[in-house]
């Protein structure tokens, strides 16, 4: 039986590939309405009505960020599923998991029509579609990995749709290897071993070529059997397993922790912003039952307390009324607005972990609000950027801080993530040649900006070259040209306290001064 016609609005900006993906599209049998700008898609989207709405994230005139929150607040489109399109993973106001779905370019066509296939026919034990299927059943009559062997052992190509009670998702199958698994928002291993657990629930497995990222590197056999040591190892640990209700909160000192340590270094991060064990389990990249383990080991050395807590920790202030107030007169006084209202601090980091020194730190304080989004998509490689966080300072937007790698050749991602920030702070490390060269982009970045406050934080490395203090005055020297001021502090190590007083600086245009290297 043929499927029924569909209805889909393409936005994007750009000519060439916008009617590239229309093309393709329609060959399927869906209708596409095309659209250049985020004005028109909203007028189509509200006048049609599609199934899907292709969205680019670069459409003009009507920001992204505002069609949304336009398409979400309207009863007849409230409903309707987006997909993203971006060059980069970056963090989306009222992105739904479950709902919406984010596909990162270049992209293969073929991935787009199996998304909208999944989506709108998502049912996927039909009575309607069993022709297409060459195996359909039961788990407690065949269970995954027996699935996963015999699709293996006769080489096939496909989509092995799993619908359980703890979870439900895809499984990639490649010439019979494993290439790739999602459920929910999750990705790769993590995922395969939460579906290969199940017990109970339908299958159906859709042959068909298979064009999607790799996630999955790790032979069959070999991911198989690990899949299935991680149930074993969660079902041994029994009672002593926290609940994922159970609320956590970190109580203990961190300074000891390994900086290798990755998975505990997450978990320390999510537990600043993630209120019980089954968001960080959710939200950190690791497998479950290694991020239990960190769970317990953390419990145990009495750093993080976890269970139904009855008198939980407060959390602090971040500023006084006073400061407060001098960070509204500041904001008031350079007239600072950016588009839709919205202020930012751009902070400059030497490598991806201070982020999670930046999270843990600010977590103490109640006007912190980690982005969930930023911390479950970033990758274990790489350098993860995008707004990691908010602060809540008043009934008004709050402030988002965007986190950047200091390194020139990706500089055009600074003029378009965050294009004016109120302020901007710069973390200096080892090589003063290196750091020097790259600080240099960033005052260039703050000359193309209204910004008029920047802090340079450095180490003690930094203190006792003569060349390091002649390049900053002429950087103050340029900088004061375009009124914007420059401040100095050395910091010997991360904490809330320091991580605190560096905000209020910037946000209060550096009035203060303290530490600064004249």
């Amino acid at each position: 039986m043929p499927l029924v016609r569909k209805r889909v609005i393409l936005a994007d900006p750009v000519d060439g590939r916008r009617q590239s993906l229309a093309f393709f599209l329609r060959e399927k049998e869906i209708d596409v309405i095309e659209v250049s700008d985020g004005s028109r898609a909203l007028s189509e989207t509200l006048l049609q009505k599609p199934d899907i709405l292709f969205l680019d994230l670069a459409v003009s005139i009507l920001s992204p960020e505002r069609l949304i929150q336009i398409l979400q607040s309207n009863p007849n489109t409230r409903e309707m599923p987006i997909f993203f399109f971006s060059d980069q993973e970056r963090s989306i106001t009222g992105f739904r998991p479950g709902v919406d779905q984010f596909i990162r370019r270049p992209f293969q066509e073929e991935e787009v029509l199996q998304r909208i296939q999944r989506l709108l026919y998502k049912d996927p034990f039909s009575e309607e579609f069993a022709g297409d299927s060459e195996i359909s059943g039961s788990l407690s009559q065949l269970n995954i990995p027996d699935l996963l062997q015999m699709l293996s052992m006769n080489r096939k190509n496909g989509i092995l749709q799993v619908e359980g009670e703890s979870a439900s998702g895809s499984i990639y199958i490649e010439r019979g290897e494993i290439v790739s698994a999602s459920t929910q928002n999750l990705v790769g291993e993590k995922a395969l071993f939460r579906m290969i657990s199940l017990k109970e629930g339908k299958f159906r497995f859709l042959p068909g070529k298979v064009l999607i990222r790799r996630t999955i590197f790790t032979p069959n056999q070999r991911v198989i059997l690990e899949g299935m040591q991680h149930d074993d190892e969660l079902k041994r640990i029994g009672d002593d397993l926290p609940s994922p209700h159970d609320t956590v909160e970190l109580v203990g000192c961190t300074k000891d922790i390994s900086p290798d340590d990755g998975v505990v270094r997450e978990v320390l991060v999510l537990s600043g912003f993630c209120s019980n064990v089954g968001e960080i389990v959710d939200n950190c990249h690791f497998p479950d039952l290694e991020v239990y383990r960190a769970l317990l080991l953390l419990k145990q050395k009495d750093i993080l307390r976890i269970g139904h807590l009855d008198e939980p920790v407060l959390k602090e202030e971040l500023f006084s009324l006073e400061d407060l107030q001098s960070i509204q007169e500041w904001l008031m006084r350079i007239n600072h607005t950016e588009e839709e209202g919205i202020c930012r601090i751009a902070l400059f980091i030497p490598e991806p972990r201070m982020i999670e020194d930046l999270a843990r730190s600010l977590g103490k304080y109640k006007n912190f609000e980690a982005d969930k989004v930023f911390f479950s998509l970033r990758s274990k490689e790489g350098f993860p950027v995008g707004v990691f966080g908010r602060l809540h300072l008043s009934e008004n937007e709050p402030i988002l801080l965007n986190v950047f790698p200091y390194q020139r050749h990706i500089s055009p991602l600074w003029y378009s993530l965050a294009p004016d920030p109120v302020g901007i702070v710069v973390f200096l490390k080892d090589g003063v040649n290196w750091s020097l060269e790259n600080l240099m982009a960033v005052f260039e970045f703050a000359k193309g900006t209204s910004t008029g406050a920047l802090l340079a934080v450095t180490d003690k490395a930094f203190s006792g070259f003569s060349f390091w203090k002649n390049t900053l005055r002429l950087f103050r020297s340029r900088l004061e040209r375009i009124d914007c001021v420059l401040e100095v502090r050395e910091m010997e190590e991360i904490t809330p306290e320091f991580i605190r007083d560096c905000l209020l600086a910037v946000l209060k245009g550096l009035p203060d001064a303290e530490g600064e290297d004249k």
